[in-house]
């Protein structure tokens, strides 16, 4: 984030702090649990009415998101600390104070430096109709939003994962690189082609533009490794006996007509070959026309499975039309096809936090076999 970033953040938290301080105090001859409960919940309508200002101010969603997080992991711990120092307070409210202001830094440690930071290894196997698949599993590895400033240790292993696979194919849903400076985008490139130059695969190793890619930087980046650009195109591959045609949807294209004309033709099927569609938005398949048999499977990304997870509910925010069972990431049936999600290896960078709860990076296995 820039300077002013972090000063609004500052300015926000210190808002935050300083109103339930007063709420907690204002006129209160004792301090006990209800008056703790009210002065957290003034604090988060207080902090519901200034976002929207804060968020017209910097024209940015994602630095709202910074905001609530800054609220509840800093500014919230901060008052609650004061308390156990109020006389006034009773030792109940305390007490829960206390808890609060441990519990809640330790929250903000795990998804801002634990949880991003654990790849976890997802295998799933997908079933395919009988006469459009292989004589033999098809392996697919999947490597979507690695979404990055810089290459680190993280980014590596999952390579290291991936390959270890030992897949037949190897797909990247788009959002390699987000910086928006074309000077530091061009710096960093060199360390990503070497992150990437390990990647391959028999049938070969494809990407797509996410939203966060730009077409001309992206293919500079990919220079002299094995990763092909898919941009509205078909790289027609053979395996165990079947033709299999593995379609790439350009996000450009996607933004300027609305939808993808790419993806609604590739839905029409010429004979029994293995359609795969490759794209970052998981809506690719709300382009599809159930009542005529089209692609096998999409594999997307761009969700990152919301990247913070609510128990009982799922991700709050997902900034996708599918439905949020499916944008959370995995496996699903969407308008009649078959969508994959991956939750992404990395997560959003400029004016978001940087956080996952529940929500751990992902590198995928897919086995494509025939259906029982």
């Amino acid at each position: 984030m820039t300077t002013r970033l972090w000063f609004l953040l500052a300015l926000s938290a210190a808002l935050d702090f300083s109103l339930i301080v007063f709420a907690l105090r204002f006129r209160a001859k004792r301090i006990g649990l209800v008056r703790l409960t009210l002065a957290l919940v003034a604090g988060v309508v207080f902090a519901c009415l200034k976002a929207p200002v804060f968020g017209l101010a910097t024209r940015s969603f994602f630095f709202i998101a910074s905001l609530g997080w800054g609220t509840l992991v800093v500014a919230t711990p901060l008052a609650l600390l004061c308390l156990p120092l109020q006389q006034r307070a009773t030792r109940a409210a305390r007490t829960v104070a206390l808890a609060g202001a441990l519990l809640l830094p330790a929250l903000g440690w795990y998804g801002t430096f634990y949880e991003p930071f654990r790849l976890v290894e997802e295998r799933c196997d997908v079933p395919i109709e009988p006469r459009h698949a292989p004589a033999e599993p098809l392996r697919i590895a999947v490597l979507a939003d690695i979404q990055s400033q810089e290459v680190d240790a993280h980014l590596r292993e999952a390579v290291r994962r991936a390959m270890a696979f030992e897949p037949h194919l190897i797909v990247l849903p788009g959002d390699l690189i987000q910086i928006a400076d074309r000077e530091r985008y061009l710096a960093a490139a060199p360390q990503f082609r070497e992150l990437l130059a390990p990647l391959s695969a028999p049938l070969g190793v494809y990407f797509v533009i996410g939203n966060t890619d730009t077409p001309s930087l992206v293919r500079h980046a990919l220079e002299g490794t094995n990763v092909k650009l898919l941009v509205d195109e078909i790289a027609e591959v053979e395996f165990a006996g079947k033709r299999v045609l593995i379609g790439g949807a350009n996000i450009e294209h996607w933004r300027a007509n609305g939808g993808s004309p790419f993806s609604r033709e590739f839905d029409r099927r010429e004979g029994d070959e293995l359609r795969l569609l490759v794209c970052h938005y998981p809506s690719c398949v709300e382009e599809a026309q159930p009542i005529r048999p089209g692609f096998d499977l999409a594999i997307a990304g761009h969700t990152h499975g919301g990247q913070v997870v609510i128990p009982g509910f799922g991700p709050p925010i997902t900034l996708t039309s599918v439905p949020r069972s499916a944008a959370a990431g995995g496996l699903h049936i969407v308008n009649g096809r078959q969508l994959y999600v991956s939750r992404g290896v990395g997560l959003e960078r400029g004016s978001a936090p940087r956080l996952r709860f529940l929500c751990p990076p992902e590198v995928s296995l897919l086995t494509l076999r025939a259906a029982d």
